[in-house]
């Protein structure tokens, strides 16, 4: 998988984690993404996992109901990229 894809994915799951806004501990504020990060690597991967499976299912959706020849390329690319998460 390229670094750019890598990043964005990444980028992606940090968004849906810190969606609700930070976490305050008295006056200091914190990502939920960079404190799964760095208290439970193995968590932060397997949040991740979990989006680009589901992320892999929608695209295998698309695939099973598409007739377009290029579209078909384009997703099957896509998924191939995402396994090699």
């Amino acid at each position: 998988m390229q670094n750019s894809k890598r990043d964005d994915i990444l980028e992606m799951v940090d968004e849906m984690l810190d969606m609700d806004g930070p976490v305050m501990i008295g006056s200091l504020e914190f990502s939920k993404s960079e404190i799964l990060k760095r208290l439970d690597p193995i968590a932060y991967r397997e949040v991740c996992l979990d989006y680009i499976n589901s992320h892999i299912e929608d695209l295998q959706y698309d695939l099973e109901r598409s007739d377009d020849e290029e579209e078909i390329v384009w997703l099957k690319e896509q998924i191939e990229e995402l396994e090699d998460f």
